[in-house]
Order: structure tokens, then C-alpha cells, then sequence
């Protein structure tokens, strides 16, 4: 019965419903008290056993199934079904890209407005029920996640709202189950980015007073924190269907936040306590790039043997480059940067393939040594991560063009998730067959923003127009299939159009959909990517600038390898005073993309950066 076990996994990560699956597993925790100890560590991949069988079916089985079918608008079914045209030649004008930045601000009017007349301070909107409901315990995730995207959209009077009430009314000792995760991300990632937009030290206040109780969670033998906190008692644990485990996207997708903090506040206890857990995996598995998805924080021993890069492992790889990265790609953060090297290389070693017939190149699953053909979209934020580690010069040379090269053909996949849909919109996952190729497998389409990441970032760093045609196209489809009369929602079935909706507006459609979309269209000076790194719920937090500056250019023109030129001049590497192979300097400049007209100059001014990176 492993494949239950995996599908509730699934199932669970997509909900986004962590403390509705509490209240699920809290009476199966003493139902099977009675037979065995929660806290006895249990062999990898064990099967389950009729009581856990028993909840596995409860939990493959949403709860919004139960709430009485809620009818479409008058007029629903009547929208004429004609597919989105995307010309991927197209060149924007100033005036369009204006114009499509007001259509998304728009969307975003619609979304916020609606939120706030039926649902302020509840996490999220139910569109169609007119009403809130709270998934995340109440502490306001639209809201929290609304900050920023509110602010660049100049939505001045609505982020004057919203942060009054984080500074007035957001309480943090609810009674309450909270995903330490989901609140790191969404609550602290939120107010973090809101400081460094706004300079409001109101945010680092509260930030301080969340994350002093979310350290509760970290006291364990290992450093490894507990999953879940409950925020007003601070008692802690793991649910039952990770086996008391931590999960590998949870415990290793809380650095960003803690690091930042830590900086902002003069604290370093939330740095180093987030730190210590990729320290511990370092140390422990050095052999390991890729890491199995749950570890027991007790024994410090993985539970599984289950290798992904969707849901319950992503965001872990994520975080590993946005770290090195945000450290301003110091030696201090170099043990992030060769943890997400080794396991790029091992990914695209054992997890990448291409599908047959379309010749699509995608990102399978791994388990017990048995591939699993099967593609999340959440699987989408890989080329977006591929592609800001070949532009930040985490590889170089040969290595960042294959890198390169694959965050392209991704890309390309997961525009294909959408294409190849009547609504014009992805699935929650497909899955590939040999001679058969790709298919929808979870129809549902959750407004997620992965793909939409993938066009903002290849757009921004490559300047190929296809992809912001590929963004407009998933924002056309949105308004035509998601958006309701009171806000936005989800699709039951992308297969058929017109669809029927679910009901939730996506509090991350907001904070990421949205932003990317706007931001699409817009200078490359706003939140440039060398200056800004995103946390993997879209909230920008300010790179630390403490290299010195290189002459590379980020401007969305043909590119080429300075290195390429450095080989045309033997003399230039005479002259560097140290085994250039080990020179910082040498290194940026193998990674530098340049203007070729301004290619020589940077060639004149080498030898001067490998002597101050020498003295350095």
C-alpha cells in the first residue's frame, strides 16, 4: 500500500490545507496511541496498517466534498469556448506593456476588493460561498501575502489598510496548529518584504514576536524542527502520515526568512538556528545531493527513500541557491551553493527525461530505485532556480549552458501545461508515457504561479519575447475561465470548457500570480533580479551587496562567455599573479554575460579585478 502512502502525500501538499489535515490525523494519533508510540521511529517505506489505510481514505478525500454543490452563475456556461492565441514573435510596445500592466492591476482590484468586503482578516476568500475561511489558523495569509504586490501596484489606500491590521489587530497566540513552514513563508516572508519596501520597522517588531515562538520547534536532538507548532501552548510534533517525520520542503525552506531577520533584527539566533539545519545535512550526507523527502528530526535518519522535486521536496533546492545568493555569493554561504550543484547534477543524472511522442524534456520522481513518470506543476519553478544559477555564476563554463539549455526545454514543458488544455490552464500534475505522451492526471487547476515564475525569470534574463506572450496567455485564460463575480477561483476539471469552480481564492494567487504577471511588464530596474531574490511564496527580499562590483551586464541583449575571449588572449592569463583556475576573479569573469560590443573593454579591465580579488 506504498502508493497510498505517496498519494496522500500529494493530496495533502495540494490541498494547502495543513490545519484541516491536523484535525484529520489529531483523533487517528489516539486511536493509535493504544498500539504503538507515535515517537517510535518506523523502517523506511513501511506499509501502512489498517487504522493508518482507514485515515488514508479520509484524506484522499477533500473536505470541500462535503459542502453542498454550490451552483454557477447565471450565464456560466454560455462563455464561447475559443482557445487563447499566443504569437510568441510579439514585440510590445510601451504603450501595451502599460496597458497590460493595468489589466493585471485590475485583476488584482477584483481579487483584494472582493477579499476585503467578505473575508478581511481571514485567510482566504471563499468567492462563490461569500465568505472566509482559514486554513492557516486565521492569522490573515491573503493579507500578509498581499502586502508587497500591493505596494508595487501602488494600491496605496489598500496597503494602508492591510498593514494596519498586521500592526493592530494580527494575533500570534491563537489557538492553533500552525505549519511552521506556511507561516515562515507567508507571514514572516510577507512582512519582511513589506520592511524592505516600506522601511517600516512596525514589521521587524512582529517578525521578531512570530518567530520567538516558531524557535519552539527547533528544539530537538538534531537542530531538525517539527512540522507544526501550535502557537498559543507551543507544543510541537509531526503528523502521522509523514511517520513523525519532518518534511524535506518544510525544514529547509525556512533560511531566507530567518537569515533576513536576523539581519534586520541584530539577532543572530534565527540565522543560526535555520542555518544548522543545512549544516547538519551537509555534514551528515555529504555523499547525497539529492535529499529523500522525510527525516525523522529525533534519529536525524531519512524515512524514505522518495527523491522529487515537487510537492515535499521543491522549495528545499530553491532555497539552497536564493541563500548563496541573498549572502551576497560569499565564502560564507559557499556550502549552499555546492549542496545545490550537487544536487542539479544528480537530478539531471537520474530525474530528467523526454517524453515520446512530443519530444518534451521533464522532471520525473524517484523511489525505491522505480522512476515515476509524473510531473507536478509545482515542478515548474526548477527552470526559473536553473536559470538564476547560471546568471548569478553559481556554475560556469560549460556546465551553466547545460543548465541553461534545460531551464529553456522546462520552460518550454511547462507552457505545454497549459497549450495543450481546452481552458488554456495547467493541471496539478501529469504524468508521461512512452509512445503516448504527456497527460493531465490531476485535472485541477489551482491558480498556482510556478509557470508564471519561469516566464518572468527566462523573460528577464534572456529577452526572449515568447515567454511574456506565454505569461499573457496563462493571464488571458485566467480571466476568462477563473475570474467570478466576487473574485477568483479555482478550476474542478481544465479538460472541459467551460469548467466548473472550486471554491477558494488562493491566497499565494495574490502574492505570486499576480506579482510575477505585473512585474512582466515592466522595467528589469524593478526588483531586478541582481538586486532581489524571491522567497518561494514571491515576497522579495534584498540581496546582500557585499561583492565588489563586476562589469557584467543584466540588460536583455545578446550575450556571450567572456571566457570565450579570455582563450583569444593568452597574454591577459599571463598576467594573472595566481593559479587563475582558483582565482575568485577569474571566476566571475567565467561567468559574466556581457554586451559583445563592450566585451573588450571588459577584457582591459580583467587583470585589474583578478588583482584586487588576489590582494582581497
Amino acid at each position: 500500500m506504498h502508493w497510498l502512502q505517496a498519494e496522500i502525500q500529494q493530496q495533502a501538499a495540494m490541498l494547502q490545507n495543513v490545519s484541516g489535515l491536523a484535525d484529520e490525523v489529531a483523533s487517528l494519533a489516539q486511536t493509535l496511541g493504544s498500539n504503538k508510540s507515535p515517537d517510535k521511529e518506523q523502517s523506511p517505506d513501511a506499509p501502512l496498517n489498517l487504522q493508518e489505510r482507514v485515515a488514508a481514505k479520509r484524506l484522499l478525500t477533500p473536505r470541500t466534498t462535503k459542502e453542498p454543490e454550490i451552483p454557477e452563475a447565471p450565464g456560466w456556461n454560455e462563455t464561447p469556448v475559443e482557445r487563447i492565441v499566443v504569437d510568441p514573435y510579439k514585440q510590445l510596445t510601451q504603450a501595451e506593456c502599460l496597458e497590460r500592466r493595468g489589466l493585471v492591476k485590475a485583476a488584482m482590484q477584483h481579487a483584494w476588493s472582493n477579499y476585503v468586503k467578505y473575508a478581511f482578516g481571514h485567510d482566504e476568500l471563499m468567492p462563490r460561498s461569500l465568505r472566509g475561511k482559514d486554513p492557516f489558523g486565521g492569522l490573515g495569509a491573503t493579507i500578509l501575502d498581499s502586502l508587497d504586490t500591493l505596494w508595487l501596484m501602488d494600491m496605496q489606500a489598500e496597503y494602508k489598510q492591510a498593514r494596519d491590521w498586521v500592526a493592530y489587530d494580527l494575533n500570534f497566540t491563537r489557538p492553533y496548529e500552525a505549519s511552521v513552514f506556511e507561516t515562515t513563508i507567508r507571514i514572516v516572508g510577507g512582512m519582511l518584504a513589506a520592511y524592505e519596501l516600506s522601511q517600516d520597522h512596525m514589521y521587524i517588531d512582529r517578525c521578531e514576536e512570530l518567530v520567538g515562538r516558531l524557535l519552539v520547534a527547533y528544539d530537538t536532538q538534531t537542530g531538525i524542527p517539527y512540522n507544526s507548532i501550535v502557537l498559543d501552548t507551543l507544543e510541537v510534533q509531526n503528523p502521522t502520515w509523514t511517520r513523525r517525520s519532518s518534511t524535506l520542503s518544510e525544514f529547509g525552506s525556512e533560511q531566507l526568512e530567518f537569515a533576513k531577520l536576523s539581519m534586520h533584527s541584530g539577532n543572530p539566533i534565527y540565522n543560526e538556528k535555520a542555518e544548522s539545519v543545512i549544516q547538519y545535512l551537509y555534514e551528515k550526507y555529504p555523499e547525497k545531493g539529492l535529499m529523500p523527502l522525510y527525516l525523522n528530526p529525533k534519529s536525524g535518519r531519512f524515512t524514505t527513500t522518495r527523491l522529487s522535486l515537487g510537492a515535499l521536496g521543491d522549495s528545499y533546492y530553491e532555497y539552497l541557491l536564493k541563500m548563496w545568493v541573498m549572502k551576497g555569493r560569499s565564502q560564507e554561504a559557499e556550502m549552499y551553493r555546492v549542496m545545490w550543484e550537487k544536487a542539479m547534477d544528480e537530478m539531471i543524472e537520474k530525474l530528467v527525461f523526454t517524453s515520446s511522442p512530443e519530444g518534451l524534456t521533464y522532471i520525473a520522481e524517484l523511489e525505491r530505485k522505480r522512476v515515476k513518470h509524473k510531473m507536478d506543476h509545482l515542478v515548474c519553478f526548477v527552470p526559473a532556480m536553473l536559470a538564476l544559477g547560471t546568471h548569478t555564476g553559481a556554475v560556469s563554463g560549460s556546465k551553466a549552458d547545460q543548465y541553461m539549455q534545460l531551464a529553456e526545454n522546462l520552460t518550454e514543458t511547462c507552457w505545454q501545461f497549459y497549450a495543450v488544455q481546452p481552458t488554456g490552464l495547467s493541471p496539478e500534475y501529469v504524468t508521461f508515457h512512452e509512445g503516448r505522451g504527456m497527460r493531465s492526471s490531476m485535472h485541477v487547476y489551482l491558480m498556482r504561479p510556478e509557470a508564471v515564475e519561469a516566464f518572468f525569470v527566462l523573460w528577464r534574463l534572456t529577452g526572449n519575447t515568447k515567454y511574456r506572450e506565454y505569461g499573457w496567455g496563462v493571464f488571458q485564460a485566467i480571466e476568462k475561465w477563473c475570474k467570478v463575480e466576487h473574485g477568483y477561483a479555482g478550476l474542478r476539471d481544465v479538460r472541459k470548457a467551460p469548467p466548473k469552480h472550486d471554491d477558494t481564492q488562493q491566497s499565494f494567487f495574490l502574492a505570486e500570480t499576480l506579482k510575477y504577471l505585473y512585474l512582466m511588464y515592466g522595467s528589469n530596474d524593478e526588483i531586478s533580479l541582481d538586486e532581489w531574490v524571491f522567497n518561494t511564496e514571491a515576497h522579495p527580499l534584498r540581496i546582500v551587496q557585499i561583492k565588489a562590483p563586476t562589469d557584467v551586464t543584466t540588460d536583455n541583449a545578446a550575450r556571450q562567455n567572456v571566457q570565450d575571449e579570455v582563450n583569444k588572449a593568452p597574454k591577459l592569463v599571463d598576467k594573472a599573479p595566481v593559479d587563475v583556475e582558483q582565482t575568485q576573479g577569474l571566476n566571475e569573469l567565467e561567468q559574466a554575460h556581457v554586451d559583445v560590443d563592450n566585451a573588450p573593454e571588459v577584457l582591459d579591465k580583467a587583470p585589474d579585478v583578478l588583482d584586487e580579488r588576489t590582494e582581497q
